[in-house]
């Protein structure tokens, strides 16, 4: 496939990071969307570089109010080396968002060099390591990874992988030191201490280890796994250590979620695929339906596809270069295909969670570009095209970050009906002062779940935002009546619809709502400080001092909590 002037291998590397980083450097001038603002903007932790031992006791969801941004997840994101990486470029690019961007975009490169050599010791192809490095910067699935400066987990943890599998496989295959093979299993550590996707580390040795071919296949397979058993101890390790801090990870409570969610996960497989292969109508939310509704055309996609790759796993039996990157794709997507039980199902599939996958995917697919029965000006043509139209793509495809409305205005041509989707866009369009518009999209939520305790009480959130409190009071009483049972949500909605009687004089009301709330959640800070202002401007003097008392004792406890454990928020 040589062509006949000097364009080498690396050289040829070296031209698509520059195409990369020029196709990209457009978000250096785009503001932060969704999860960035409480991740690093409003994150109280990122103050000082003394809070980083913080880091390492606390998960993401615990540096800011990031409940809204992951409604119907039971999962624990505990990414501590993530989050130092977040503190580190924060703290030292002052905050400014062209040089977030730009860390991740360097990040980005770095990986794309780590691609193409991991390449060469699979393939021992030089050319089709190349292509694979380019397919792999250029891929248009690695936009909201890139351009989605809180996604730059997915390619920090794709950073530390691939550099442990290059000293695993420099260990193995050169007769390297032990150095090595140490610094492998380091690096899987703070792989798996940057995201949860890193648990398929081991799995990717076992397949390396199970189908060898030099020299290593003549000892036993047991043996060679026994290599291995250190990386499963960093995974058993980490789930130890959350599980420490944050208890168990709590599974579908019902037979019938957790069937319903074993058989959307071959659904998700398809829509990851289709984007892998033609990543075309590119979102940050998908439809439902995509991922939910069986129909006959997919169940026989389904089938087609298992078929091929049988087919294909037979004729390539002798294929090091192609055998080893599709067990890797398979075992890669492992943790995209789990998210079916973690998350609502608004957020199943998002583009991000393909940053690691697409790694042997493309290492794959270059194998099919550059083969040796192919002439080298077809497999020259081949790449050239394939990797040329995933650039234009992605040239297209990055704007869609540049703010929170167009991210969202984007989505809503592909999954008009998602339900997240209008919630993040109803709140980014009253964020912009767009108020009518705004409280359209929220009614527009509730009429796509009307029976919705989160949706009604958005709405009258966002109503009380905007200065219409008898609005919002009844959009309030709503909600208590979809949510009977005595939960802290339900005691948070009481305080609120509690907050409005007050300022309207309807002392009675406000009085029994508040003393519900401080029932259901008596540790709750300011519940029992609304309800002594109900109760003096009653008269009841007494009772109201004793709420007194009571909301001053929370706050010392806590201010002594914080003080234990260095939180930025408890210093003058």
């Amino acid at each position: 496939m040589r062509p006949a002037y000097r364009l080498t291998p690396d050289r040829l590397v070296v031209l698509g990071a520059i195409l990369t980083a020029a196709i990209y450097c457009r978000d250096l001038q785009y503001d932060f969307v969704l999860d960035d603002q409480p991740l690093i903007l409003l994150n109280e932790t990122f103050t000082s570089w003394r809070n980083w031992k913080l880091l390492f006791t606390t998960h993401i969801s615990s540096a800011g109010n990031t409940a809204m941004l992951y409604p119907g997840s039971i999962a624990v994101h505990y990414r501590p080396v993530y989050m130092l990486w977040l503190m580190a470029t924060s703290k030292l690019s002052g905050m400014s968002t062209p040089w977030l961007h730009l860390a991740s975009l360097l990040l980005h490169v770095v990986v794309v060099f780590l691609v193409y050599w991991l390449a060469r010791k699979i393939s021992k192809d030089r050319w089709a390591s190349a292509v694979a490095a380019l397919l792999f910067a250029f891929h248009p699935i690695h936009v909201e990874s890139v351009a989605y400066i809180s996604a730059s987990t997915d390619i920090l943890v794709t950073f530390f992988a691939l550099i442990s599998l290059l000293c695993y496989l420099r260990f193995r295959e050169e007769s390297g030191a032990i150095l090595f093979w140490l610094l492998s299993i380091l690096l899987a550590a703070l792989a798996m201490l940057s995201k949860e996707t890193a648990a398929m580390l081991p799995w990717i040795l076992v397949a390396y280890e199970t189908f060898p071919r030099d020299s290593r296949s003549e000892s036993p397979l047991w043996k060679r796994w026994l290599w291995t058993l250190p990386f499963f101890g960093v995974v058993a390790a980490y789930a130890a250590v959350r599980a420490l801090l944050f208890g168990p990870t709590k599974w579908p409570a019902s037979a019938d979620e957790t069937l319903h969610a074993l058989a959307s996960v071959p659904l998700v497989f398809l829509l990851y695929l289709k984007n892998l292969l033609c990543p075309l109508q590119l979102s940050f939310f998908y439809p439902v339906d995509w991922v939910s509704q069986w129909t006959t055309a997919r169940a026989a996609l389904l089938a087609l596809l298992a078929g091929a790759g049988i087919w294909l796993w037979r004729r390539q039996s002798d294929a090091f270069s192609v055998r080893t990157p599709l067990v890797w794709t398979a075992i890669f997507l492992i943790p995209a295909l789990a998210t079916v039980f973690l998350f609502a199902k608004d957020d199943w599939v998002h583009d991000r969670h393909m940053y690691l996958a697409s790694v042997p995917f493309c290492m794959l697919l270059a194998a099919f570009l550059v083969r040796a029965a192919v002439p080298r000006w077809a497999s020259s043509a081949a790449s050239a095209m394939v990797s040329t139209v995933f650039l234009a793509i992605t040239f297209l495809e990055v704007p869609r970050f540049k703010d929170e409305l167009t991210l969202y205005q984007s989505a809503m041509n592909v999954a008009p009906e998602s339900i997240n989707l209008h919630r993040y866009y109803a709140w980014g369009l009253l964020d912009y002062g767009r108020v009518e518009e705004s409280l359209g999209e929220f009614r527009k939520t509730i009429s796509l779940t009307p029976d919705s305790a989160n949706a009604h009480e958005e709405y009258a959130a966002a109503l009380l935002r905007t200065g219409r409190e008898d609005d919002a009071a009844v959009e309030f009483q709503k909600v208590l009546q979809f949510t009977p049972s005595p939960t802290p949500f339900r005691a948070f909605v009481l305080y609120r619809l509690a907050n409005i009687q007050l300022k309207r004089g309807q002392l009675s009301g406000a009085t029994d709502h508040l003393r519900e709330a401080t029932q259901i959640d008596p540790q709750q800070l300011n519940y029992h400080a609304a309800l002594a202002v109900a109760l003096r401007e009653q008269g009841l003097t007494q009772e109201a001092e004793q709420a007194v008392q009571r909301e001053a004792a929370l706050r010392s406890e806590l201010l002594h909590k914080r003080a234990g454990l260095g939180d930025p928020a408890s210093r003058p």
